[in-house]
């Protein structure tokens, strides 16, 4: 995952770019691992959803190749959609205005809740709210303080809008995204399935 930016318009920009690049690289590499699938006989694969590849009837069992590519042809997708939906995000989180109440109380809520014994393991290392989206940004001490991170925080009363959490190594260090939208609000993501 890419480092944040800064939220000047120009890294923004950068940013938006470089998310732009990296999904047209997952696209061909899909392409590729589509027209794979296809020429390893196709005829023999189940369906890859957003790959065009569709399941026909065969008498053979799949061979391990094919297997293989569907597999890496389905990570792709994944992968993909998993950069479409952050890009979104990030527009979203660096665009919008800021709402000061809104944003007041929130960004003090949620240091509020990262000073719990209960979120022992987990440092908040910056927290930027806006109009409908909260972007906070986590360090870890280990694996479970992930894990128990988003369900802790749901948990909060104050708390009550969607979230989403993106992990990431940075510099050997785990870390986390977290994205959360308004109260009432759902989080600007465009549905994918």
């Amino acid at each position: 995952m890419s480092q944040a930016p800064t939220g000047t318009p120009a890294d923004v920009s950068r940013e938006l770019q470089a998310l732009r690049v990296e999904l047209e690289t997952l696209r061909q590499g899909q392409g590729r691992l589509s027209a794979q699938v296809r020429q390893t006989g196709g005829s023999a694969v189940a369906a890859v959803p957003g790959t065009g590849v569709t399941p026909q009837e065969s008498a053979s069992p799949p061979m391990p190749e094919q297997v293989e590519a569907q597999r890496a042809a389905a990570q792709a997708a994944r992968a993909e959609r998993q950069v479409e939906a952050e890009a979104e995000l990030e527009s979203a989180a660096n665009t919008e205005a800021r709402d000061p109440e809104w944003t007041r109380g929130t960004e003090s809520a949620v240091a509020r809740a990262f000073q719990s014994p209960t979120l022992a393991g987990a440092h908040l290392t910056r927290v930027d709210c806006r109009a409908r989206v909260c972007v906070l940004e986590v360090e870890h001490d280990t694996p479970a303080s992930r894990a128990e991170l988003l369900p802790t925080l749901m948990e909060l009363p104050e708390l009550r809008g969607q979230m989403v959490l993106r992990p990431a190594q940075v510099q050997g260090r785990a870390v986390s995204r977290i994205y959360l939208s308004r109260p009432g609000e759902r989080l600007p993501m465009t549905s994918r399935r």
